[in-house]
């Protein structure tokens, strides 16, 4: 049984798939190249952001050592 919402998003397949499949294998690559791009600066940016947390936190670790070893050889 057809129902009006498969009747209704039917163009919307097949504009999408006709997109799709006039896709050479270049735009392919270029396409596959953008997403891999992005995925990296993303991932990279993550993991920059968790070094900066763990460097501040050890840098704050240490400065509240020294001080502390400073008021106790006083």
């Amino acid at each position: 049984m057809i129902t009006e919402k498969m009747i209704s998003n039917a163009p919307y397949a097949a504009s999408t798939f006709t997109i799709i499949a006039g896709f050479t294998v270049k735009d392919w690559g270029v396409i596959i190249g953008v997403i891999l791009t992005l995925i990296t600066v993303i991932v990279n940016w993550v993991y920059k952001h968790r070094q900066d947390k763990r460097e501040t936190a050890i840098f704050n670790h240490k400065m509240k050592n020294s001080t502390t070893n400073k008021v106790n050889s006083i």
